[in-house]
């Protein structure tokens, strides 16, 4: 596996890392747990082992990320590889493996940390010059030698097995097979709607009450799992590259389906417009009796596309001369919060508009866009009080009235210009009840072209929990000096309370946030000094210098 590209993705020190703290925190929890089988236990509690089976699983989750990311980045070969992942995995026996790791750090109170993963397997697809062929590249890899799970990490399954007979862990629960041939119809996700309209909502019924409401239904879909909560599965709906808004929450642990499109039966334990909850399920092995409801579907919507599909090198976007100009509005968003909402938009000369904020107009593929993501085009005109716009659906035709929109028109920077003083953003996400945290960010630029990004964040929890007597908090911060984070708080108990503080940790010396700027039309670029570049979209918000935006918000200046 060395030797290929998709290889090389694992071949990370941050990985390595990753690993030897998984399984070093695992065996310090087994070697203090009650454990009846002393064979079991000496597997069970044996580093070596225990490493084996995390590296295991961690290249499972290593694949499955990289499937993501090459759906995400519109690969033809993406549907192919899916496949091939998946018959890799089965062979391997690798979803009962992933289940008891899951486990093993769950009852540890801290899900395994490979949301750390996500972002640079994603940039290693993200930033490939040519994506399918590294996709295609790594579809072959799980049928070769490097790929033999058994080979590999023969002790993954023997120190999962001990983990069961130890009883440090709940072995994996066979989801139940209907042998009889199923009869009657089956719903599809799309049609969740439609089913709500019939049969209204509910939320939360036991299953007992489920089947006495609806009875037993029939269910088809894909199952995917939300990559935030490993151990949630749900089912979706694809067809063309489009995808059905509604899902079916699947109440059980789908492990062994992810990637696959099964048919379920069970009683549906809680049902809205955007979904529902399919619980005491059964796996379907004979769906040939089943005919589809006949409940409108609702229309599949686009998935969305990545920037990078629609972005062009710079200048080699959207011209000036089709540029009439860059719109803005914004407006306080208190919806579970406080927090200042923008929309940018790019007027054309043609009379349609483009609305996604992240990029600057000459780095518009404006061919891709309107081809992958009609429903961010539509149309605008000018009147005497502003401008008037009109939405389009995804076949780009248009929906709904034209509306009077408040966007003001932004003037672009002049060649060479320059900053000088200390700019923020601050939001509040959460409540003072339940708890929240409070983010500021800011840049600092000087007149000699230099700049400073900084960032600082508080959580806690909320008055709610206080009357308990916990209080917990955290707090991170970040500049062109380094960056660190502390913990801490108490928590009530029967007895009285405990109380714990994490010290204060370094992480880096700030490089990724220092750097040089430069400003000119609808652009800011940011060569850092650890070098990395960013080109985003930027412009003076007013004409005092009061106020500038850059990349996706404005940005104050401070007093």
């Amino acid at each position: 596996m060395r030797s290929s590209e998709a290889a090389a993705w694992t071949d990370s020190m941050a990985l390595i890392s990753l690993q030897r703290t998984l399984a070093a925190s695992a065996c310090a929890w087994m070697a203090g747990g009650a454990i009846a089988a002393p064979d079991s236990a000496a597997l069970a509690t044996d580093p070596a082992a225990m490493t084996q089976l995390v590296e295991a699983v961690t290249l499972d989750v290593i694949s499955e990320l990289s499937v993501s990311a090459c759906e995400d980045v519109g690969a033809p070969s993406a549907p192919q590889m899916r496949d091939a992942w998946v018959a890799w995995r089965t062979r391997y026996q690798l979803p009962p493996l992933r289940v008891i790791v899951t486990r093993v750090m769950t009852r540890k109170s801290s899900d395994p940390p490979w949301d750390k993963l996500v972002e640079p397997v994603r940039k290693r697809v993200l930033t490939n010059a040519t994506p399918d062929q590294a996709c295609v590249a790594m579809a072959r890899e799980w049928d070769g030698p490097g790929m033999d799970i058994a080979a590999k990490y023969p002790q993954a399954m023997p120190v999962a097995r001990a983990l069961v007979q130890a009883k440090l862990v709940a072995p994996p629960t066979p989801l139940p097979v209907a042998v009889e041939p199923a009869r009657g119809q089956l719903l599809l996700p799309s049609q969740v709607v439609a089913l709500t309209a019939q049969r209204g909502s509910w939320l939360a019924i036991s299953d007992e009450a489920a089947l006495r409401k609806m009875g037993q239904v029939y269910v088809k879909g894909r199952v995917a799992r939300d990559i935030r909560y490993p151990e949630r599965f749900h089912l979706v709906q694809e067809r063309g590259g489009r995808q059905a808004e509604q899902l079916i929450h699947l109440k059980f642990n789908a492990e062994p389906w992810v990637g696959r499109e099964i048919v379920l039966r069970g009683v549906v334990t809680s049902l809205s417009r955007l979904s529902m909850d399919l619980a005491d399920a059964a796996l379907v092995n004979d769906a040939s009796g089943l005919t589809v409801s006949p409940l409108q579907q609702a229309p599949l919507a686009r998935k969305e596309v990545l920037l990078q599909r629609v972005m062009s090198a710079p200048g080699q976007g959207l011209s000036e001369k089709d540029l009439v100009a860059v719109v803005l509005h914004g407006e306080a968003n208190y919806n579970y919060g406080t927090r200042w909402e923008e929309d940018v938009r790019f007027l054309l000369k043609d009379g349609t508009v483009y609305r996604r904020t992240e990029m600057p107009p000459d780095q518009l593929n404006v061919a891709a866009s309107r081809q992958l993501e009609p429903r961010r085009w539509g149309r605008w005109r000018s009147t005497g009080k502003g401008y008037e716009m009109q939405e389009q659906d995804d076949d780009g035709r248009p929906l709904g009235e034209w509306k009077l929109e408040k966007h003001v028109a932004m003037k672009p920077w002049p060649k060479d210009a320059r900053l000088e003083g200390s700019f923020s953003r601050s939001s509040f996400n959460g409540s003072m009840v339940t708890g929240g945290t409070s983010a500021t960010r800011g840049i600092r630029f000087t007149k000699d072209g230099r700049f400073e990004r900084s960032y600082s964040a508080l959580s806690s929890t909320g008055s709610l929990q206080a009357i308990t007597g916990t209080v917990i908090a955290g707090s991170s911060q970040g500049d062109g000096s380094g960056s660190s984070s502390t913990g801490g708080g108490t928590v009530g108990t029967g007895l009285g309370t405990v109380g714990a503080t994490s010290g204060t940790r370094t992480k880096d010396d700030g490089a990724s946030r220092r750097g040089r700027y430069q400003l000119s039309g609808y652009a800011i670029t940011l060569t850092y000094d650890d070098g990395h570049e960013e080109r985003l979209l930027s412009f003076p918000v007013d004409g005092n210098g009061r106020s500038v935006y850059v990349g996706s918000g404005s940005y104050d200046l401070s007093k």
